[in-house]
This record gives structure tokens, sequence and C-alpha cells, in this order.
């Protein structure tokens, strides 16, 4: 099969296509026949070798690229998915040597999740680290009323104040002054344009500040 890997560390230019064995799945895997994965800022460190000098990734000839996939089930293995099934996943194990970048990959079946079937393969691969980012975080804040959503026309902030807004909180966004109707078209309650003075300008819409 194909697959996106670098030998050597760099910009976009590095990027090289090789060919692989077709990965088999172990207990408690599936493999999963990619129709799309996501760009994200750590795919861009892992070309980098931004994480690879920090010790995250160990070094490695060849590194394959790609962390968030949607696709069809290919091998359903020992799961309780079934082969066809619509799925995004989350390459979550660092170590594994090559990534979502291919034709396919072989993923624990606790990373993958059914797609929903109202989004497109290219719009279910967006959703693993992102949503997951801002689910995690708003996780930690449960109990506020309100939240302040920095960056909020972005990939995890978009999502933030999706979420953010699904759970009730009153939303806060902040982002670039041509982005507010995107950001309010994703939940949010009021919007504060990025620039000096923002604590203030915060308390000004929401007297005593934001609960996170």
């Amino acid at each position: 099969m194909r697959a996106v890997v670098v030998r050597r560390f760099g910009g976009p230019e590095v990027m090289e296509y090789a060919e692989v064995p077709v990965p088999v799945p172990g207990p408690g895997q599936v493999r999963i026949r990619v129709a799309a994965a996501a760009v994200n800022p750590v795919d861009l460190a892992t070309r980098a070798g931004v994480l690879t000098g920090a010790g995250v990734i160990p070094p490695r000839e060849v590194l394959g690229l790609g962390w968030d996939v949607a696709g069809e089930i290919d091998d359903a293995g020992d799961t309780g998915f079934r082969v066809g099934d619509a799925v995004l996943g989350l390459r979550d194990r660092i170590a594994l040597p090559l990534g979502a970048y291919a034709d396919y990959v072989v993923l624990d079946a606790s990373a993958v999740a059914p797609a929903p079937d109202s989004l497109s393969p290219v719009e279910a691969a967006t959703l693993p680290l992102n949503a997951l980012t801002a689910a995690q975080a708003l996780d930690l804040v449960e109990t506020v009323g309100s939240v302040l959503v920095t960056g909020a026309a972005g990939a995890v902030g978009g999502y933030a104040v999706a979420l953010a807004h699904a759970r009730g909180l009153h939303v806060v966004a902040v982002a670039g002054e041509a982005d507010e109707a995107l950001v309010r078209e994703f939940g949010a309650d009021a919007f504060v344009p990025r620039g000096p003075a923002l604590a203030d300008r915060v308390r000004a819409l929401v007297p005593g500040g934001v609960d996170a």
C-alpha cells in the first residue's frame, strides 16, 4: 500500500510516498481503509522534527504522518465493529511507525468511533483530535456557567464554542473581527474582537467576568 512518510525533517518538500506492507490488526484492533485524513499542527511538528527533538517520538529512519482519519472498517478483528462500518479514529499511540496518511491504518478499537451520518469523510476527519481536545478542556470546567474561548474561529476553538453551547454554557468568543459571524454560527452568545485591553472588554459584556 501507499503511505506518506518522511526520511528527514523539514517543510512539505520532505514528504514522499512509500510502498509499505498492509498493516495487520492485532487483538482489540481494527484496520481502516482511509478515505480522508486531517492536517493538524501536530502533523506539522512531526514533519519538522519538533516531537523527535523533544524526545516525544523515538528517532527512526522512516516516520509516518497523520493522526486523524475517517474511512471504513476493512478488518474488524475481534472487536464489535463490522466490515464496511463508516468510522473516524485517532492514532493515539505516538510510537506507531505509520500514520493516517496511508491507504490503510490499524488503530486500537478504543480509538475508533462510528462516523456521524451527516458528515462527509473529509468533515469527519477533522473531529478526533480537535473535538476531543475541546471536549476534554470543557470537562475540566463542566460545573461553570460561562466560558471565554480564545481562538474561537480555529479548529479547536470552533469546536469548543459549539460544544460549550451544546452544554448550555454562556459562551464569550474571542477571534478576529472578520470571524464574528462564523463564531456566532458556532453558538457564541457574545463576541469580543482580538486586541488590547481584552479583560476590560470582556467584563464590559459580562459584569464580574466569565467563570472559566
